[in-house]
């Protein structure tokens, strides 16, 4: 893929990426802070395709255009960064390393697996600071930020799933990587 073509594709995939992140909506009222938004599954589909360092830089690009459209909660924006970076990252990495679906599946389980435990260890550290409140805080939103997660990166994961061969063969971008068509 030439890199005029690199770069379009990065830019299409954040630009909508960006407009999904417009999309959230709490899942647990007791925790409205933590809304769920489907902008990871761009990136992911990127990281699959391109490979984790881009799939990450689309996470940068999106949380990036989306803190100066919208958000003026400059840690909130850079939680999301982390743990989308860590996300998408890591399931592409592991993807990389043998295109398959069962790689694929492995990949977005330990993913979101180990993305939901870092979100657990941030925001015990970051709740009490942020909030500047004691941190029982963070022991009364435990079980919110554990199931928000686990759902969260679980229906990126599984939407991916169904729809990254779709968008790939759109592209036909498995072909022009020289993939095998197991992916």
């Amino acid at each position: 893929m030439s890199s005029i073509k690199r770069i379009s594709f990065v830019g299409v995939f954040s630009a909508l990426a960006t407009l999904i992140m417009f999309l959230e909506f709490p899942i647990f009222p007791q925790a409205s802070f933590l809304k769920y938004d489907p902008s990871e599954i761009p990136a992911l589909i990127v990281s699959f395709l391109l490979g984790p360092k881009v799939g990450m830089l689309v996470i940068l690009i999106k949380d990036a255009l989306f803190f100066l459209a919208k958000s003026g909660d400059p840690v909130g924006i850079a939680m999301n960064a982390v743990l989308g970076m860590s996300f998408v990252g890591l399931a592409g990495l592991i993807y990389h390393r043998n295109k398959s679906k069962i790689t694929a599946v492995k990949g977005m389980t330990i993913a979101t697996l180990f993305t939901t435990g870092f979100a657990l260890g941030l925001n015990a550290f970051i709740v009490p600071l942020y909030f500047r409140a004691p941190f029982e805080l963070y022991l009364k939103f435990f079980p919110f930020i554990l199931t928000f997660n686990l759902i969260k990166f679980g229906v990126d994961s599984v939407v991916t799933f169904f729809v990254y061969k779709k968008v790939s063969s759109v592209f036909r971008l498995e072909i022009v990587e020289g993939r095998n068509s197991n992916g």
